[in-house]
């Protein structure tokens, strides 16, 4: 019996036999494909007639109520160039999962590499003694996601299917014209610029002279003084940064004048 060395990950050989294994196993070991997903390989021989694998599997991990102990499953595969195929069963103890054996039927198994030797036609057999090839995808189970992808229907395009047309009251509400607010003008003209300048200048002056009567009459304040403020205030209007200012708040002021429009 020759000891293999022992790899972190399972082999292709022995992944495909748990597939099946799985599957042949279905009512015995429903849980037996959750186990192996979940299991890490262990020791590895050749026993010269077959192989044996360890499978570890967690103990703390919960296993389903079929408890079954023994050597399961009618798992063969064609295997290297053995003229007869290699039947695989799993060791089993109260449900748990423990190895996978390979029996070679005495045909010398010594010269196979079983981490890499290419093997073909899995299959297994069923009560009657008939060899049952092993298809994962003709055993899948019947899906309403892959019966999307099954269809000759292919309908009139959604866009020519169904047009939009305007009936009735929608077409009434389409054609008759309210009040609108009319679109803000880009850039006033140097006339109506002008124009929002002065008046805005006017507001300034008509502001100062409420504020001057209301500090003379309320606050007492000096009619000197109020003077003195007015001859400031009329130098600072004056001012080249002042006027450009007032010209900008003009301009501002009428991009959002609101007309009504003339329809």
């Amino acid at each position: 019996m020759r000891v293999r060395q022992v790899s972190a990950r399972f082999t292709k050989l022995e992944r495909e036999i748990m597939a099946a294994m799985a599957h042949d196993l279905r009512r015995i070991a429903p849980d037996l494909a959750g186990q192996f997903e979940e299991s890490l390989p262990g020791t590895r021989r050749n026993t010269g007639s077959g192989l044996f694998s360890e499978i570890i599997v967690s103990s703390r991990r919960p296993l389903s109520a079929e408890r079954a102990t023994g050597l399961f499953g009618t798992v063969h595969a064609m295997v290297g160039d053995l003229p007869d195929p290699i039947a695989f069963q799993v060791e089993l103890r109260e449900g748990r999962l423990l190895a996978l054996h390979g029996d070679a039927y005495g045909q010398d198994t010594w010269s196979i590499d079983f981490d890499h030797v290419s093997f073909d036609q899995v299959f297994t057999v069923n009560d009657q003694g008939e060899s049952i090839a092993f298809d994962p995808v003709a055993l899948m189970r019947p899906s309403p996601l892959l019966a999307l992808h099954r269809h000759d229907d292919h309908g009139p395009d959604p866009i020519d299917e169904f047009q939009l047309v305007n009936r009735g009251p929608l077409q009434r509400l389409q054609d008759e014209r309210f009040p609108s607010v009319a679109p803000l003008r880009e850039e006033p003209s140097e006339e109506a610029s002008g124009e929002a300048t002065t008046s805005l200048l006017i507001g300034v002056w008509v502001v100062a002279g409420v504020v001057a009567l209301l500090a003379v009459l309320l606050a007492r304040v000096s009619f000197f003084v109020v003077l003195i403020a007015a001859f400031w205030l009329g130098a600072m209007l004056r001012k080249p940064m002042v006027k450009a200012a007032l010209a900008r708040s003009a301009r501002s002021l009428g991009r959002f004048e609101v007309r009504p429009s003339d329809s």
